[in-house]
């Protein structure tokens, strides 16, 4: 059996970037590996052919989306699809440094015992092909448990889980239009821990761009905080409240003071000075 699968779904805005996430999965070499691409645009049908024709003496499958349309959807249609034990996701436009994947491995085995479910790692920023490169500030690493996720996401789109966990929990919810990668892990979380190895090896393309999904995150954060309310209670419903009104602009004062007494804390208050701090510098 296939060890590793990597899940890679594109639209084929970019060739070239897509050919720089496949080739940094295939310096991995001491693994036994599949990289699993799902086209979630149809008329990229010819440019996915001329790929594989190009990384035809490797184990690259190249499938076009039959599932629900979107990143998660395709995510999951490329793991019902995958013959690996472990799987791991990786962003057409991202890219992972040499020998990652061989050390999430060999944590989630290691790790495994201590219930251990899930493998990330530290990840960098990096903004207009290398003009600057910035690695994400305030991470954790080690062993982290629901309530370490469940307020600020620790964990990236490039984990590495079972693939039976992932089909057993159903995967991604393609009702989310973003951060579905949160409730993922939330979700995951209830059943075990994850561990971040303190390296820095998934490189995030962060271009100042208009139409990128993060944009919108003020849409995922709210089915989040309808979805999870129940279960995490009114504080961190207002809390995730408080990350959507920031997200989306409305963060004002009144909104603030009304979270205030909700919440009888200062968290809100706290991101509406660093709103006001961000727009006069």
């Amino acid at each position: 059996m296939i060890t590793l699968s990597v899940i890679i779904p594109t639209i084929a805005k970019d060739i070239r970037l897509l050919e720089r996430a496949i080739d940094s999965i295939i310096t991995n070499r001491n693994i036994d590996i599949e990289i699993v691409i799902v086209n979630d645009n149809r008329k990229a049908c010819s440019l996915l052919e001329n790929l594989s024709q190009k990384y035809s003496s490797y184990n690259i499958h190249v499938y076009q989306n039959e599932g629900v349309k979107g990143a998660g959807g395709a995510r999951n249609f490329g793991v019902q699809q995958a013959s690996g034990d472990l799987i791991t996701f990786l962003d057409d436009d991202d890219f992972i440094l040499p020998g990652r994947l061989e050390r999430m491995i060999e944590c989630f085995n290691k790790q495994h015992a201590d219930n251990i479910i899930l493998v990330s790692t530290g990840r960098v920023y990096e903004y207009n092909d290398f003009e600057r490169v910035e690695v994400v500030k305030k991470q954790m690493f080690g062993t982290l448990r629901l309530t370490d996720i469940y307020i600020h996401n620790q964990i990236d789109i490039g984990f590495m889980v079972k693939r039976s966990t992932f089909l057993a929990i159903n995967g991604f919810d393609t009702t989310f239009k973003n951060l579905e990668d949160w409730d993922f892990i939330i979700r995951c979380l209830e059943l075990g821990n994850a561990y971040k190895i303190k390296t820095h090896s998934y490189i995030v393309k962060n271009d100042i761009n208009t139409h990128r999904v993060s944009n919108n995150d003020y849409i995922g954060l709210s089915q989040l905080a309808n979805k999870h309310r129940g279960k995490f209670g009114e504080k961190w419903f207002y809390k995730i409240k408080t990350q959507e009104l920031r997200s989306s602009a409305n963060l004002n004062l009144i909104e603030t003071a009304n979270l205030f007494f909700k919440l009888r804390s200062f968290y809100p208050v706290k991101h509406y000075i660093s709103t006001l701090l961000r727009r006069s510098s």
